[in-house]
């Protein structure tokens, strides 16, 4: 998925969320399984979009990208 402009300024979890939505397949599932251990794992974690695309969970480094 390649964001356009507009979807560049929209909040990183609501890309994320498309992103998991538009993955019909095992990779969807995977993605929002492993999105929901590691927000379990660290609360306060940041959710961010970079790389052209990628969603990222940081906290005090990057210790997942959600390559998919």
């Amino acid at each position: 998925m390649k964001p356009s402009s507009a979807a560049e300024r929209a909040p990183a979890s609501a890309l994320i969320d498309r992103r998991i939505a538009e993955l019909s397949d095992w990779r969807g599932a995977a993605l929002e399984r492993i999105r929901r251990l590691i927000r379990e794992a660290a609360p306060n974690v940041i959710e961010e979009w970079k790389w052209m695309g990628t969603p990222i969970w940081s906290l005090r480094g990057i210790p997942y990208t959600g390559e998919s």
